[in-house]
């Protein structure tokens, strides 16, 4: 009973602790930006890495790590091989669902939405910055597809340096990204105890509409 009694007082101290529960009145854009902004100061590496989940022609889920490239209030947007297995995923279903988890900070976002072609104009300016060699490796990888000796891309990424020689490397027609428009987030930071504090926003009537869950 005594190992009850402290075990309890310690939970409603830590608990009392905490003042910085998630607002369910916050904009989920917002409040994703504040988290991002503190992840990029603590995260050792790649604050913008993000899982990808996609569903495959047979039904099959499939997830990946990815690289977030910007994002606003419309969206978030990464870049990839349009003939790579996500890519080809996102052109059967474009429903797919993200997933930052930032250990350094303990908060995770979970976000479930449709995905749409970005346009081109905005795939080019974004190329355009890339160093030369991910251009040229842009070209030169059939991502996802069987590579029989890694010889075979050597030998491809020396063709391609060869034909885009003192020359200007454009985007590869097959190369583009794609924007997630979200319909949920979920934002998850950790408590002690597992008693952690979980906030759903979830689009309603072009609403946002929010709802604490239970850990």
């Amino acid at each position: 009973m005594c190992l009850y009694t402290n075990l309890n007082k310690q939970t409603n101290k830590n608990m009392k602790q905490r003042k910085n529960f998630i607002d369910l009145n916050e904009n989920p854009y917002d409040l994703f930006n504040k988290w991002y902004l503190k992840a990029k100061l603590n995260e050792i590496n790649d604050p913008n890495a993000m899982n990808i989940s996609t569903i495959s022609k047979g039904v099959k889920p499939s997830s990946r790590i990815v690289l977030m490239k910007s994002y606003d209030k419309t969206g978030f947007v990464f870049y990839t091989n349009l003939e790579s297995h996500k890519g080809k995923d996102i052109k059967f279903n474009n429903k797919v669902a993200l997933n930052f988890y930032w250990k350094s900070i303990l908060k995770q976002i979970r976000i479930e939405g449709t995905a749409s072609l970005i346009d081109d104009e905005i795939a080019d300016k974004y190329f355009d910055t890339r160093q030369e060699i991910s251009k040229i490796g842009a070209w030169a990888s059939s991502q996802s597809s069987k590579l029989n000796n890694r010889k075979d891309l050597e030998m491809k990424i020396v063709e391609y340096k060869k034909k885009f020689k003192n020359k200007r490397i454009p985007r590869p027609s097959f190369w583009s990204g794609f924007k997630i428009k979200p319909v949920l987030f979920e934002f998850w930071q950790d408590i002690e105890f597992r008693l952690h504090d979980r906030v759903e926003f979830r689009i309603l009537k072009n609403k946002w509409k929010s709802r604490r869950l239970f850990p």
